[in-house]
């Protein structure tokens, strides 16, 4: 009977090879899609406070109206419900997220929806009608700020979170976010969560966060914003 002898040189080699390929091919779909990986964000986006003043500016919420000009097209224009959600559905260009958005960002949120598929120069105008009925929390509670997480993984309640900007308008922190999203899942790693932000260059950076650290009180919590995603993995367990 012969048996076939495994050389333990080339075995390894071709080992080698494989890794470096697979390495190879993350870093190519890591580049393909706009990700830089780096220690150090920039700062998150707050739509809700004004970058010239600092102060709190009055935000959409869920129940108010968006009344839409827009100047090229008066087919366009109409008074849209923030739906459950946080969106508002508009024809021909569809579901648009403005919940804690600013009357300015909503206005170049449309402008930038209309110029992708409809208008290729666009003059929006918009104004915002608050309704704070079965709120519950007075006419104030429509001028608090709040910002759209996005909470990917191993999490109880995975999706969009509207977060509000509170005691002075303080951006959220990563902790308080995941307590908000119902914590992580059973098998979820918090050593290796990941933030992801868009910069105005339009580059998606990210960096890695051992939340034990932050939970222990070794480090600050990590600050979010607008539109910022957290991806948390589940652990890898050995075989």
């Amino acid at each position: 009977m012969n048996i076939l002898a495994v050389d333990p040189l080339k075995s390894n080699t071709y080992l080698f090879r494989t890794l470096i390929a697979l390495y190879t091919l993350v870093g190519l779909i890591s580049c393909g899609s706009g990700i830089k990986t780096t220690g150090n964000l920039p700062p998150p986006n707050l739509p809700g406070i004004s970058k010239v003043t600092g102060k709190n500016e009055a935000v959409f919420v869920d129940g108010d109206s968006v009344e839409v000009l827009v100047e090229e097209d008066p087919s366009f224009n109409g008074v849209f419900e923030v739906r459950e959600g946080g969106y508002i559905l508009v024809p021909k260009i569809g579901r648009l997220l403005v919940a804690g958005l600013t009357r300015n960002a909503v206005e170049h949120r449309i402008q930038e929806a209309l110029q992708r598929s409809q208008i290729k120069t666009a003059t929006v105008f918009v104004e915002r009608r608050a309704n704070t009925r079965n709120l519950g929390l007075g006419s104030e509670f429509g001028t608090v700020p709040r910002v759209i997480i996005y909470v990917t993984g191993a999490v109880a309640r995975p999706g969009q979170h509207a977060v509000p900007l509170l005691q002075g308008a303080r951006a959220p922190g990563l902790f308080e976010v995941l307590l908000m999203a119902g914590g992580l899942a059973r098998h979820g790693d918090e050593s290796k969560i990941r933030i992801l932000r868009m910069t105005d260059g339009g580059v998606r950076q990210s960096t890695m966060v051992d939340m034990r650290k932050i939970r222990d009180g070794l480090m600050a919590d990590i600050p979010l914003g607008e539109g910022d995603i957290v991806q948390v993995p589940e652990k890898v367990f050995g075989f």
